[in-house]
């Protein structure tokens, strides 16, 4: 049971469980963040900027010709992701914990955690907590250094194809990026995801293993529509369809919650979004501290950035949503006469 007096003894056990479950307390917010993370590809130790290269050329076998000669046309187009430090400060009163049962069990957390103290579970939680907020931050956040949460921490991955999108780099032209005309329904997801999204794709694109990350409301709109145009089929056999018809099973739906009422789905293969982090460097550390006479503070540092490995059009499809139309006001009922009224 914690003690509800933050004694020298309390805050030295704390201190200690900090120090004896550093790499643990430093990774569980990257852990609790793995339901979107295992959608991206990880980068570990990186602090600062990494650039990568993306090199194409064009080279070709023709008839045999003794004087024959071409241009290698190599090109090397640059991409960087750049991790920025952020840090937490939390303060806590250890009288909140005190009923806090042994045993605890938790899937994040692991098996290591049911021989913990009851000071190592309330580190654990806290530590926890932060993971959905990182989750948050890698598809939806927006870069402002004077902000106040993981979201201003670091650009996500659809804010920084809209500044694409914004710079042209990303566009219809360009060939990655789809702007549907008609919203999703319960009645035409399903169409409109084959016809408008999946045989528009480009062909080098299709024949890759993609996801598309949407709001779990799209995979039920899909659901609903692949059930009602497809009832009679004798393979129609399960409700929930994990792959888009017509991508001969290489489009996943991925339904998140952090991407709900986003305009812009990303549509690619998990290994060209990339998170990167550095949460066991020198610069990566927990501390506590007493704040008061019931609080302790529990701090920690670490490092987030994002990017797409390549936003080639074989690689990458953005796809633009349309608004959903409001229905019409309905009528009064009344004579053009009664609208203003008996005076």
């Amino acid at each position: 049971m914690a003690k509800i007096k933050i004694s020298d003894d309390v805050l030295e056990d704390y201190k200690k469980t900090a120090i004896k479950w550093e790499p643990t307390l430093l990774d569980l917010p990257i852990r609790a963040a793995m339901d979107v993370l295992k959608y991206m590809h990880g980068i570990t130790g990186l602090r600062g900027k990494k650039r990568f290269g993306e090199i194409s050329a064009d080279s070709q076998f023709a008839p045999f010709s003794k004087t024959r000669k071409q241009n290698a046309d190599v090109k090397i187009k640059y991409r960087e992701i750049e991790t920025f430090l952020g840090n937490v400060i939390d303060e806590f009163s250890p009288v909140d914990y005190a009923f806090l049962s042994m045993g605890y069990d938790d899937p994040i957390l692991g098996e290591k955690i049911k021989g913990a103290s009851t000071t190592a579970l309330v580190l654990f939680h806290l530590a926890k907590a932060r993971g959905q907020h990182i989750a948050q931050a890698v598809l939806t956040g927006k870069r402002n250094a004077e902000g106040t949460t993981s979201e201003d921490l670091c650009d996500g991955l659809v804010t920084i194809a809209e500044k694409e999108i914004t710079a042209g780099t990303i566009s219809t032209e360009v060939g990655n990026l789809i702007k549907l005309q008609d919203a999703f329904t319960m009645e035409n997801a399903c169409d409109l995801l084959k016809e408008e999204v999946v045989f528009k794709l480009n062909q080098f694109l299709r024949r890759e293993n993609n996801v598309l990350l949407c709001a779990p409301e799209l995979v039920d709109m899909y659901n609903e529509s692949y059930q009602a145009t497809h009832a009679t089929l004798n393979y129609n056999t399960a409700y929930n369809q994990p792959y888009v018809e017509g991508s001969s099973n290489r489009l996943t739906l991925v339904g998140l919650p952090e991407m709900a009422g986003q305009k812009h789905l990303i549509l690619t293969q998990k290994n060209n979004m990339l998170w990167a982090t550095d949460n066991k460097s020198d610069e990566s550390f927990v501390d506590i501290m007493r704040t008061g006479h019931y609080d302790l503070s529990f701090a920690a540092n670490m490092f987030l950035g994002t990017q797409f490995r390549t936003i080639d059009p074989r690689r990458l499809t953005i796809i633009e949503c349309a608004e959903s139309q409001k229905p019409a006001a309905p009528e009064t009922g009344k004579t053009e006469g009664e609208q203003g009224g008996n005076g």
